[in-house]
């Protein structure tokens, strides 16, 4: 058997009806806009004001300045993944043919996953050659 509360859950007052946990639309509302709790920083440690349920840090430039420990390490944070992006960019745009005897450079085309191969007949060549080592 389910049980219900007798009381709203934003002002207190009794509960008639069908209604089951807000007494009106408005004191439901006035619930969820509260700010969140205060939470630690999982960087520098210090209090801040979520905007969200799911922030752990402080928010960059906003609640921190430059030279503060937890700016220096999401400052940090953001350079490696401006490095790893760029990696990935210039692998992607240096591509060579995977065909057996080609070494030809395939450019991106801008879109999706980088091409393997500079033709089709590269493709095939490539295929047979895998087939024949496997077949030995």
């Amino acid at each position: 058997m389910t049980t219900y509360e007798t009381h709203c859950g934003g002002c207190d007052a009794p509960l008639t009806g069908r209604q089951r946990q807000w007494c009106s639309d408005a004191c439901r509302l006035r619930q969820y806009a509260k700010p969140l709790a205060l939470r630690d920083c999982r960087l520098c440690g210090q209090p801040f004001q979520p905007i969200n349920s799911r922030q752990r840090v402080c928010r960059f430039e906003v609640d921190n300045s430059w030279g503060d420990a937890c700016f220096e390490a999401q400052n940090a944070e953001f350079n490696r993944q401006d490095d790893v992006v760029l990696y990935w960019r210039e692998v992607r745009d240096s591509a060579v043919c995977e065909g057996p005897t080609c070494t030809a450079e395939i450019p991106y085309s801008g879109r999706g996953r980088p091409k393997r191969f500079c033709s089709a007949r590269c493709r095939v060549a490539a295929n047979r050659a895998a087939k024949k080592g496997a077949a030995k």
